[in-house]
């Protein structure tokens, strides 16, 4: 273990790829910065996740199921889970380097996000990207002349309960979500705004992708307020510049195990099985006219219709 006399824990650069890809631990016994970074590789195809960055779900699938996936489809699985989300616990520093206060040596700025736990309920409310973040109380306090004890401390985003409308699903939701998100569907002009325009990493929820892609094919099929024309093209005309194909409109938000599932019936559809007997017989007239060319005349008719024009099964 490298030995280092800091006073404010910054790792280096090659501290920092030493923590990322041979997982090492530094400064694991210090007092002032007691935690472990390893790196969060997953060994499975078909997954990406950031060293530094926690996710509610993660898109899985094997070699053979990404074959049969939609490019659009897998691309924006791959943004997801490789983009940084916008800095929200924290702020970083625009600096390239900082100075060392013992030696004064300048010093490439690392900035290191906050570990934030996404648990599984934030896919059921809208949580404006915010998680768990866990950490210790603070020791010294100027009051107290003894030091305290390292306790841990959790803290957790304000949840609320609040009824939001969306105008393109002309629906009114009750929805748990935080005092952020309320601020920005405030300052995107509505629930609709926010969720079309927010990007997947910054929603963090199933919830919020499931009424993308419901918002998304209202609007390309044009199926909102079927009983008031009027009022579905001042709404058409209003969001329409979020409209894409309905080709990748029908796959934003679905999970891994459902995108597969989906694909595997489309293309079930496209190439439908047929029935060995026909091939077979198929083969058997083409090795016959091999054989003997005069029987070319029966290769050219088609051998599964009657005289009627009915296909015929044997």
């Amino acid at each position: 273990m490298e030995k280092v006399k800091i006073t404010k824990f910054m790792p280096t650069i090659k501290q920092m790829k030493d923590m990322v890809i041979k997982e090492v631990t530094y400064l694991e016994k210090h007092t002032n910065s007691r935690f472990t970074v390893t790196g969060r590789r997953i060994p499975k195809w078909g997954t990406w996740v950031n060293n530094w960055r926690s996710t509610p779900y993660i898109y899985k699938w094997s070699k053979e199921e990404e074959a049969i996936l939609p490019k659009h489809y897998v691309d924006r699985c791959r943004d997801f889970m490789t983009r940084d989300q916008i800095p929200i616990h924290w702020r970083p520093n625009p600096a390239r380097y900082r100075t060392d206060e013992d030696s004064g040596e300048r010093i490439p700025v690392v900035n290191l996000p906050v570990p934030i736990v996404f648990p599984k309920e934030c896919n059921l409310g809208l949580w404006g990207g915010e998680g768990i973040i866990f950490g210790y109380y603070k020791k010294d306090i100027p009051k107290k002349r003894l030091k305290l004890g390292t306790y841990p401390r959790l803290w957790r985003p304000y949840l609320q309960k609040k009824v939001l409308y969306s105008e393109i699903l002309d629906r009114w939701m009750s929805i748990n979500i935080t005092p952020r998100t309320l601020h920005l569907v405030d300052e995107s002009f509505g629930l609709d705004f926010y969720i079309l325009k927010t990007h997947e990493v910054d929603l963090c929820s199933r919830l919020a992708m499931t009424l993308k892609r419901e918002m998304l094919l209202a609007l390309v099929r044009k199926s909102l307020y079927p009983d008031d024309p009027l009022k579905r093209e001042k709404v058409y005309n209003k969001y329409k510049s979020f409209i894409i194909p309905e080709e990748e409109a029908e796959w934003i938000g679905l999970s891994g195990d459902d995108a597969v599932e989906k694909a595997k019936k489309l293309q079930a559809e496209q190439n439908p099985p047929q029935p060995l007997k026909n091939l077979y017989l198929v083969e058997l007239l083409r090795r016959l006219q091999l054989d003997n060319p005069k029987v070319g005349i029966v290769s050219k008719v088609n051998p599964f219709k009657s005289k009627d024009g009915e296909t015929t099964s044997r």
